[in-house]
């Protein structure tokens, strides 16, 4: 019915397709048009579409009423040119040659564009696609925002394009209504606050949209007012706080009628007062405007109580008076209060001055002074120092006590603060330590002195002798020779001499520690050898002694065999012998080839081998030497020794 129709060839060749048109009036046939169409069909391998797709489908598509001018794809595929018609009649400029053109239509309405792919060459495709196009439709809806909870009212004005189509508003459960159909919606509160969603949809019979925004509500301003503890104590300068929830801003009125000095805006203004009182403070906190709590509290404030005293400090515990006088200040009525303690000749007065206090106790004694006024008190405290008076003693270490002597004394004196020390040895020496030490050289009976002077609080000068606390005794001097000096171990015999001076007791340590003797004269046989360092140990009837050492040295035997010898008659080394300087009781030396023959025997010491064997020289090589013997060191028992000699001709 539309005139559009489609042929599709089943065979290849010419084609003649026929179209009838015939027009009709009232039902009788008035006119006739007939028009032939030859169509030549070929086999064609199809590389090449014209493809178009739907409006909807194009993605810069929103809605059928986005207005007049359309962004057209093109998904065709193998094509190298392109004709576009965009089906506005009565018009032969709405054609393009571009891929995906841009076409802006004259007026609303319907449309059928047309593209032809490659078109008058032997293969060709066309593509249609139906256009609606409609005049944008505009809406959105305005108000007035952030309105206060309490008595909240708004009045929503809608926008649109076109005024005359269908509105509908809706809102949010909050609301004080749920629709409302109208281009404008008067008198519209909330129930909670916070953001709440509106939507206006609007349709005008082509096209239909919808606009969606918010409006807030602001919440009631909470305040608080916080103040110090026991605020009527601390005087008049007040720091106050502040406890709020969706406030913007804060107004501070702290009741002291006069110019605006008396306010802040602040959360936590310091306010002074300029006298004691009652004062009402207030507190707004607004949100928005005509969005607000107010706080109010009344407080009473007294003249701070301050307390401060002066004394005399630093007495002596027998004759210190000590006189205190209060600097107070604080409301008409305020009562005030010593505490001196138990120690103190007064322990408590009201009195603000006080004269002739004294302390039976030395050391730090605590002073308070207490103002109080209703139930507003302060308390101040200060320590104060009674000093004790000095005392004088001191011991020393006993003992024995032999010139030169050392004595070392313990002061046991007390001086609460600095002092001075005098010490009299009683030999005519003194000293100004505190726990001096002294060498009495002298033998003799020494008393002792010490002088005690204090400096501070209790001024004075103590003296203590203590009569023949040291009795000197004499010492002995130790002292003796050793005779010989130089001895070995077979001539081992050394003489003790004693030559040491007042001594009426010996003891000796010798011979390497192992022998003693409590003889002043004596001999003894030496067992060890090397040196030794004998030691002299002398007492006195007073139990005094000294001591003294010598050195002894005893020469240990030695026995040398050489290791090579070579019997060339040249009178050097033509002997192998085992040489000693010491006496030899009994003597044998054997010597042996490497086959265990003995070459060699000799029990005279001074016979040596001289590399000989039954008249034969015997060949280079080692031989093995073994040689026993008693000495004049071991007398009695036979040692025996062995090694090896190289034999060199």
């Amino acid at each position: 019915n539309n005139g559009l129709f489609t042929v599709n060839p089943s065979i290849i060749g010419l084609m003649v397709v026929g179209v009838r048109v015939q027009e009709f009036r009232d039902g009788q046939l008035i006119g006739e048009t007939i028009r032939d169409f030859l169509f030549k069909v070929f086999d064609c391998n199809i590389t090449m579409q014209a493809i178009l797709p739907d409006q909807d489908e194009l993605s810069s598509f929103v809605s059928y009423c986005q207005g007049l001018t359309v962004e057209f794809e093109n998904n065709s595929y193998g094509g190298s040119s392109y004709v576009w018609d965009f089906g506005v009649s009565g018009t032969s400029t709405d054609v393009s040659n571009s891929f995906a053109p841009v076409f802006t239509y004259p007026s609303p309405g319907d449309y059928v564009a047309q593209l032809i792919v490659n078109p008058g060459s032997e293969c060709t495709d066309t593509a249609y696609m139906n256009i609606t196009v409609n005049n944008p439709f505009s809406l959105e809806w305005e108000a007035e925002d952030s309105l206060c909870i309490l008595g909240n009212n708004f009045e929503f004005i809608g926008i649109s394009s076109n005024m005359s189509a269908n509105f509908e508003w809706q809102l949010d459960g909050d609301a004080s209504i749920d629709n409302w159909n109208g281009i404008d919606i008067p008198d519209i509160s909330f129930l909670s606050p916070g953001y709440h969603t509106v939507v206006l949809n609007g349709d005008d019979g082509d096209c239909n949209t919808s606009f969606e925004d918010s409006v807030f509500v602001v919440p009631q301003a909470e305040v608080d007012i916080l103040i110090p503890d026991e605020i009527e104590c601390i005087g008049l300068t007040i720091s106050f706080e502040s406890d709020y929830s969706n406030v913007n801003s804060l107004l501070w009125n702290f009741g002291n009628n006069g110019p605006n000095s008396d306010e802040s805006s602040i959360s936590a203004p310091v306010y002074t007062y300029t006298s004691s009182g009652t004062y009402s403070i207030q507190l707004i906190g607004e949100s928005v405007s005509n969005c607000s709590d107010t706080a109010s509290i009344e407080i009473t404030l007294n003249e701070p109580i301050v307390l401060d005293f002066t004394n005399n400090d630093s007495l002596c515990i027998t004759d210190g008076l000590y006189n205190f006088q209060a600097q107070v200040s604080g409301p008409s009525g305020a009562e005030y209060l010593w505490d001196f303690g138990q120690s103190a000749s007064l322990n408590s007065s009201n009195a603000l001055t006080i004269s002739g206090i004294q302390f039976d106790s030395p050391g730090f004694h605590e002073v308070q002074l207490s103002g109080t006024y209703e139930n507003c008190s302060d308390t101040i405290s200060e320590l104060i120092y009674v000093y004790a008076e000095p005392t004088i003693d001191f011991d020393y270490f006993d003992g024995l006590f032999c010139a030169p002597s050392l004595a070392q004394f313990i002061n046991l004196s007390t001086v609460d603060g600095p002092g001075i020390y005098y010490w009299d040895f009683g030999d005519g020496t003194g000293s100004e330590e505190f726990n001096p030490t002294h060498i009495y050289t002298e033998v003799g009976n020494y008393s002792v002195g010490l002088t005690v002077i204090s400096l501070e609080g209790c001024i004075d000068t103590l003296y203590e002798m203590q009569q023949d606390i040291f009795t000197v005794h004499p010492s002995p001097v130790a002292g003796f020779q050793v005779n010989p000096q130089n001895v070995d171990v077979c001539d081992n015999e050394v003489s003790f001499i004693d030559q040491s001076i007042g001594g009426t007791t010996y003891f000796y340590f010798f011979d390497q520690y192992q022998f003693t003797s409590s003889e002043p004269n004596f001999t003894h046989a030496y067992v060890n050898d090397g040196t030794d360092y004998p030691i002299q140990v002398v007492y006195n009837e007073y139990g005094c002694t000294d001591s003294i050492r010598q050195e002894v040295f005893v020469e240990p035997f030695v026995i040398y065999a050489p290791n090579t010898f070579i019997p060339d008659g040249d009178g050097v080394n033509d002997i192998f012998n085992v040489v000693t300087d010491f006496e030899m009781i009994e003597w044998e030396l054997k010597i042996f080839n490497r086959w265990g023959e003995m070459v060699h025997r000799s029990d005279i010491i001074q016979n040596g081998w001289d590399g000989m064997y039954k008249g034969v020289a015997c060949p280079d090589g080692i031989y093995t030497y073994v040689f026993t013997y008693k000495s004049c060191a071991n007398p009695y028992t036979a040692e025996q020794k062995s090694g090896f000699v190289n034999l060199i001709r």
